[in-house]
């Protein structure tokens, strides 16, 4: 259910990013040098109607003169106590509308004699009157304590809104927190913040149209950033590009891309692998078709955007003769870097390795990507570096070996050695992994004793010193407590070639050394290694209290009982037995061959999907209670 709301969630993202995109491509352009029709008449931030041009006087002229007699004749009603009246003045010549006796708008006389003319006369007096008795009464003082009244509601509705959203949003950071391994959790947190902003928004909104005079400067700047962004910036064939064209192409680029993305993410996880074909296959078809999509789609988009190919061309012609004056590295570190972008080899906060260099992903720009060392400086690295070159990525397999040897003296029981080693290797540490287990390994004859090697994995490559150092603190405790001897260097000195005469004197001053009898040396056990897989222990574990979430499901009209998932048994065998991903998927085949879980069908082997298992111990509870619900039925 949590993956159909993801999935129904990015559907929905994509589908509005996209009509909001379309709605900015096709909206009209205004240039610069293009003659306006009409221009709305505007008092107190609201279009009361539009006039075009009469003769030499333009439409701006016209509306400037209106709006400045309209906020005249206002000024002078509020202090008579009444709203100004707009009349229509008809004589021999021209008919005019007054307001107040003031001369406001003249009909052209082509327009006197039409009907149309006479219906427009009517319109224009009517929406003129209706906006001078709106801004009359937003001017009286019941209006403002009105205003100020609903302000006060608003903003303490907006206070409660606000106090419940942030505590859903620090709810679900608690759990995120408690349970990393969800991505959903992320999801909900994005929402909430988007819905603080929206709320936040709505409350300014309303107060903003609920005074005249805000309303009026809200209104100015909306038409000032409409025309900025609506202004025409250069020309591509015979379209004018703006900045807000711009925008909507980009947003719709951004848009196919992350439909694009969950396309192909379905397309590995559920489509692909029905083909049955090789993991390197099934990413080869995945590579073509998502760069295929992007492809075709952005040539679409810049088609529908008005973009004139022709004149593209032409200006990329002239980009690539730059490019051939000496700009070559700088342009192959930047689609060296979209690479890197798209492609994500390497992430930020990832432990790589470039040539010499080793350190954290702090930044992947456009042309150089930033990496901090173990000496907390920074270091600078072109990209192309990352893609042309060898790079070492310790997360990239989201396992680490954590290596520690130890040196034993010639003559040691080297199973003995072997079992105390895997005995202080298994010692409990929370960053060290259980599947895949510490391994211990004889690797080699050295000059003074024999070398073996002790290997516990982790998950975070961060963590290797603090890991080695728990391991060799283990390892000389265990030494130490099962009486297992560490060499020490040492030299030896031969007196063979010496004068007899010498070698003699040197004898009889060198003191009698007196070696008591060798005694028989007690016999120490070694200590006991742990099994890998406790089946029995992680089963009922598993079946307790704080173990997989076991419950009755409905599939298709059709119920079953005492189920779990086997993408939930994964990420509680990762979080509770310390297992990577893979490990966990293996342990789960391991118990589905053990016959302690088993698909519900019997139809799948375990996989990390919302497929139904049910634990055998739990199938013969299921059983009973049938039994005796059939029992019940027939006794009835």
């Amino acid at each position: 259910m949590a993956r159909f709301q993801k999935y129904l969630v990015k559907f929905v993202l994509v589908l509005c990013i996209s009509l909001l995109s379309v709605f900015l491509v096709f909206s009209p352009v205004q240039a610069e040098d293009a003659t306006i029709v009409k221009v709305p008449v505007v008092l107190d931030g609201r279009e009361l109607l539009e006039i075009g041009p009469l003769g030499k006087v333009t439409a701006q002229e016209r509306a400037e003169f209106i709006t400045s007699t309209l906020e005249s004749a206002l000024a002078d009603s509020i202090e008579r106590g009444k709203p100004p009246e707009v009349k229509i003045v008809r004589s021999n010549q021209n008919v005019v509308l007054k307001v107040d006796s003031r001369p406001l708008l003249e009909i052209p006389q082509d327009n006197l004699n039409s009907m149309h003319s006479e219906m427009q006369q009517q319109i224009w007096q009517e929406q003129l009157q209706q906006g001078l008795e709106q801004s009359w009464r937003e001017r009286t003082p019941a209006y403002t304590r009105w205003a100020i009244k609903m302000l006060t509601i608003a903003f303490v509705t907006t206070l409660l809104l606000q106090g419940g959203l942030v505590l859903l949003f620090r709810y679900i950071l608690r759990r995120k927190i408690k349970n990393p391994q969800r991505r959903w959790h992320s999801l909900q947190l994005l929402v909430l913040l988007l819905l603080q902003v929206g709320v936040w928004a709505t409350f300014i909104n309303y107060g903003i149209q609920l005074f005249p005079i805000t309303r009026g400067w809200f209104y100015e700047i909306f038409q000032l950033l409409d025309s900025t962004f609506n202004a025409r910036m250069f020309q591509l064939g015979e379209e004018s590009i703006s900045l807000n064209r711009i925008l909507a192409i980009a947003i719709t680029v951004v848009a196919l891309w992350v439909g694009v993305g969950w396309f192909v993410s379905i397309l590995k996880s559920r489509l692909l692998p029905l083909t049955e074909a090789e993991a390197s296959h099934q990413g080869t078809i995945a590579f073509f078709v998502e760069y295929g999509l992007l492809s075709v789609g952005t040539l679409l988009i810049l088609n529908a955007g008005g973009v004139d190919f022709q004149s593209l061309a032409i200006l990329l012609g002239a980009l690539g003769i730059g490019i051939g004056f000496g700009l070559q590295n700088i342009v192959k570190d930047f689609i060296c870097g979209l690479i890197l972008i798209v492609a994500r080899p390497i992430k930020v906060g990832e432990l790589v390795q470039v040539g010499e260099f080793q350190g954290l992903v702090q930044r992947i720009g456009a042309r150089t990507t930033d990496i901090s060392n173990i000496e907390r400086y920074i270091i600078t690295i072109p990209n192309s570096r990352f893609i042309e070159g060898e790079v070492l990525n310790w997360n990239r397999s989201g396992i680490t070996r954590v290596k520690a040897y130890v040196k034993i003296p010639y003559g040691t029981d080297i199973d003995f050695v072997y079992k105390v080693l895997l005995g202080a290797a298994q010692v409990e540490h929370p960053d060290i992994l259980r599947h895949p287990p510490p391994k211990v390994k004889f690797r080699e004859y050295v000059e003074d004793g024999l070398q073996f090697r002790v290997v516990a994995f982790i998950r975070d490559p961060l963590k290797q010193p603090k890991v080695r150092t728990h391991l060799y603190n283990q390892i000389e405790r265990y030494l130490r407590k099962y009486g297992v001897e560490v060499p020490r260097p040492q030299q030896d000195l031969h007196l063979k070639d010496l004068d007899p005469e010498l070698y003699a004197w040197v004898r009889s001053q060198t003191p009698v050394e007196y070696r008591p009898l060798p005694q028989e040396i007690p016999t120490i056990e070694p200590p006991s290694s742990k099994e890998e897989y406790d089946w029995e222990a992680i089963s009922s574990t598993m079946r307790g209290e704080h173990g997989v979430c076991i419950k009755d499901r409905r599939f298709q009209f059709k119920l079953f009982k005492k189920v779990f998932l086997g993408s939930e048994a994964v990420e509680w065998l990762m979080i509770n037995e310390r297992a990577t991903r893979e490990e966990a998927i293996m342990m789960g085949e391991l118990m589905l061959q053990q016959g302690i879980i088993h698909h519900i069908f019997d139809e799948h082997n375990f996989k990390d999907e919302p497929l139904f298992y049910r634990f055998y111990n739990d199938e013969v509870e299921v059983s009973l209670s049938t039994n005796s619900n059939m029992e019940e039925i027939d006794s009835e």
